[in-house]
């Protein structure tokens, strides 16, 4: 039996993202910031945002808890579905 632990991408090409479905926790950086070092302070809403260490711009968001906090019913079974719940989330990071 095939089990997808993880779903990892990228959103246009500036944007990557990983999901990890096990434990319903997502990633998104900028892929320029992708390695970059970074601080991170916590949202009232309990979203992760990261701040690049160098110049405290925006390089990415966590969210603990995704789809349990902003999803709707079970998870869905399809990659294409995640994909298209992930993008807005993406674009956030991106905005």
């Amino acid at each position: 039996m095939v089990v997808t632990e993880s779903l990892e991408g990228t959103i246009n090409g500036q944007l990557w993202y990983h999901y990890d479905l096990a434990n319903d926790v997502l990633y998104v950086r900028r892929t320029a910031d992708r390695a970059a070092d970074t601080v991170s302070e916590e949202t009232p809403e309990g979203l992760l945002v990261l701040r690049r260490a160098d110049n405290d711009v925006v390089a990415g968001v966590t969210v603990v808890n995704w789809w349990k906090r902003f999803g709707a019913g079970r998870l869905p079974d399809s990659i294409h579905e995640l994909e298209q719940r992930i993008e807005p989330w993406g674009l956030r990071v991106a905005a």
